[in-house]
C-alpha cells in the first residue's frame, strides 16, 4: 500500500520510503494494526517541520526494541499510521533488507519479528 494514500511527502524531503511492520510482513496481513513505513532522508528538520504541519506527532510505538538514541531515528505518528524516520542510509536499507526476509519467512509472531530485526539491524541473537 503506497503512503501517497495517507500523506503526500513531497520528493526533494526524502531518499527511500519503504511499508514495514505486521500489515505487509504477515500472510494474511495483520489488519487491525498501525500502519508502518520506514523513510530515509537528508533533510531532517525540514521533513520534521512537514510532517508536524500535517498533524503527525513525534512518538515511537515499541520504541523499547530498538536503539534510538544510537541509530538516530525518530518516529511520527497520526492515527493509526507510524513514520520511523532515519538519516542514516545503511540502516535504512537493512530495515528493508529486514522487512523482505521478515516478509519470505512469514514471521506472524512478534517476538520472531524483533529478533530478526534485531539481528540485521545490530548483530545482536539472544542465543
Amino acid at each position: 500500500m503506497s503512503l501517497i494514500k495517507y500523506i503526500d511527502i513531497p520528493q526533494d524531503l526524502w531518499d527511500g520510503i519503504y511499508q514495514t511492520g505486521s500489515s505487509v510482513i504477515c500472510n494474511p496481513p495483520v489488519t487491525d494494526t498501525d500502519i508502518d513505513y520506514i523513510i530515509h532522508t537528508n533533510k531532517e528538520y525540514k521533513l520534521d517541520t512537514f510532517l508536524k504541519s500535517k498533524g503527525y506527532t513525534k512518538s515511537c510505538a515499541g520504541e523499547e526494541e530498538y536503539d534510538i538514541e544510537e541509530e538516530g531515528f525518530s518516529c511520527y505518528r497520526l492515527n493509526n499510521i507510524n513514520l520511523i524516520i532515519t538519516t542514516n542510509r545503511e540502516w535504512y536499507l537493512k530495515w528493508v533488507l529486514a522487512t523482505k526476509v521478515a516478509r519470505k519467512l512469514n514471521l506472524k509472531v512478534k517476538a520472531d519479528r524483533v529478533m530478526l530485526f534485531r539481528a540485521i539491524l545490530y548483530g545482536d541473537a539472544p542465543f
